[in-house]
């Protein structure tokens, strides 16, 4: 079974005009923790459309939440950057996960890749009868041309917005496409009353 760790998601709201600004904040402040003890990569998506109702998505992984909390308490990184509360809401929090899939094969395309992910609101209750009718919609996607991997997060607090995000990674923009089409055609699962699905394709602004 592989380690996770622990995996940090913060979706950004933000205008258009402030992303270019955010990813270099975002540059200069994991820059500052990278080589922490407990850190093992991070990754700042960029929305591909304006539309997108988020123009960012971070996901990280350490080895624990002890080890960042333990990081962002250097001085040098509390001094490192202004907040960007004046311009951008940012809905994070600390996420297991739940399902796993990879692409038949080694699941590696040529050249860059484009991330899709889904960020659903639902209310905590409904979460464990959600999943596997989530499963087996997905599974399929498994399959298709295109496809490398990808993984549904579930959130650590019973409270978080979003309490299942998935982030998974395509070949290209038409491989996503034609996936999708075939996914309306064959129908989403339900979503429970009072719940939301925000999906977005995403490039890769950032990484260390």
């Amino acid at each position: 079974m592989t380690d996770n760790g622990s995996t940090l998601i913060d979706v950004w709201e933000l205008p258009e005009e402030r992303i270019d600004e955010s990813v270099a904040r975002w540059r200069e402040r994991v820059g500052l923790i990278r080589t922490a003890p407990g850190f093992r990569d991070a990754r700042l998506h960029r929305r591909l459309s304006p539309e997108s109702p988020f123009g960012l998505v971070n996901v990280a992984h350490w080895d624990s939440v002890e080890a960042r909390d333990e990081a962002l308490a250097h001085p040098a990184f509390t001094a490192s950057a202004a907040t960007t509360s004046g311009y951008a809401t940012v809905y994070g929090g600390w996420y297991d996960v739940a399902a796993e899939f990879t692409a038949p094969g080694d699941g590696s395309g040529a050249g860059p890749e484009v991330t899709f992910v889904n960020a659903f609101e639902l209310p905590g209750e409904r979460v464990d009868a959600f999943l596997p009718l989530w499963r087996d919609h997905a599974e399929p996607l498994t399959r298709a041309p295109g496809f490398r991997d990808g993984r549904l997060h579930r959130a650590v607090a019973p409270d978080a917005r979003f309490p299942l995000v998935l982030v998974a990674h395509w070949d290209d923009v038409d491989s996503w496409r034609a996936a999708d089409d075939d996914a309306r055609r064959r129908g989403f699962p339900p979503l429970p009353d009072r719940a939301a699905a925000h999906p977005a394709l995403f490039g890769t602004a950032a990484a260390f």
